[in-house]
């Protein structure tokens, strides 16, 4: 399942993107916000598949820290208000397009996420922040102590949790401690 962050002050560009997107069957939740404050809230609590963001949303130091707070495989389109050329960047989204584009431009965004998604079970590779998320659970951290440690919801590490258990097939915390000393994600002498 997809999810999605609109990130723009205009109502109304937020309102018909939230509403075609909501149109395409595999997103699973699109959330709006139109201000960098509460865009940092969402960030930290949900790991987004596709963001629309009107980068003037944010100064200077908060574009910086937005950039850090979001995964490599998040797919990012920057909301112009403006016409685009046929050959400009493919990151970039103009609201001036018909919406026969911009249906087009979404379903494949949508598609692209989901073949990633499927690759990335098929592989069954843990990802850098399930692997972060191990580590920590081999360590003995609460999902409380996790989700402050990673700045991500409780809610999130839960769902790491799962994708790790499901991914390994190892259900117990032993079974995960052993498979990260094993895989030199932690070391003997980081147990206490």
């Amino acid at each position: 399942m997809v999810t999605v962050l609109i990130a723009d002050q205009s109502f109304l560009v937020t309102s018909a993107l939230a509403s075609l997107l909501n149109q395409l069957r595999e997103v699973h939740q699109v959330k709006i916000t139109d201000n960098s404050k509460q865009c940092f809230v969402l960030l930290k609590d949900i790991d987004f598949d596709i963001i629309f963001i009107n980068a003037s949303i944010f100064n200077v130091d908060e574009y910086d820290q937005f950039k850090q707070l979001i995964s490599k495989d998040t797919i990012i389109q920057y909301l112009l208000y403006s016409a685009l050329p046929e050959d400009v960047s493919g990151n970039q989204f103009s609201i001036l397009q018909p919406k026969a584009a911009i249906v087009d431009k979404l379903q494949s965004m949508v598609v692209e996420v989901k073949k990633n998604k499927e690759e990335e079970d098929q592989t069954e590779d843990l990802s850098p922040r399930e692997k972060s998320i191990l580590k920590c659970v081999a360590l003995g951290l609460t999902n409380k102590e996790i989700a402050e440690k990673e700045f991500i919801s409780t809610h999130t590490v839960i769902s790491h949790r799962k994708n790790i258990t499901r991914k390994l097939g190892i259900k117990t915390v032993s079974g995960l401690t052993v498979y990260a000393i094993i895989n030199n994600i932690i070391h003997m002498n980081d147990i206490k």
